[in-house]
């Protein structure tokens, strides 16, 4: 199943908003605080709560800079997905923004994960948006 946030317009170029986002550490300012808990990371990984139900653990494991990042969940998350974050060039100082989700749910998980995730992917853009505000 693959979740998709919205597609934004950020105030930088793409090779200053990889370089931001390939580093865990900073997915703490950008993943809505309504939804997510108990944050912590390294230099290649985090982990956090995700809406006070199940824990999220991923680790950076594939990069083209500047259009992709790629993590994959690791062991401690109830469900397996690699998580794409999709960087396009649209200027000097414009670049869009987009994350996939390509998640391995059953019906069951789904029903439960599909909607907090959305929520955190959606609030992720938002939270890009803000940090990187068009000038």
């Amino acid at each position: 199943m693959e979740i998709k946030s919205p597609v934004a317009t950020s105030g930088c170029n793409a090779f200053e908003l990889f370089d931001f986002l390939v580093d865990p550490r900073h997915l703490e300012e950008i993943l809505p605080s309504d939804r997510v808990t108990e944050f912590s990371a390294t230099e290649t990984g985090c982990r956090f709560k995700a809406s006070g139900s199940f824990d999220v653990v991923i680790e950076r494991k594939d990069m083209e800079r500047p259009r992709l990042i790629r993590f994959d969940s690791q062991k401690g998350t109830p469900i397996r997905f690699s998580l794409n974050v999709l960087i396009e060039e649209k200027g000097d100082e414009r670049c869009e923004v987009q994350v996939v989700c390509d998640a391995d749910l059953n019906p069951f998980m789904r029903m439960m994960a599909e909607k907090p995730l959305q929520e955190i992917f959606s609030g992720m853009v938002e939270k890009i948006t803000e940090r990187f505000p068009l000038g």
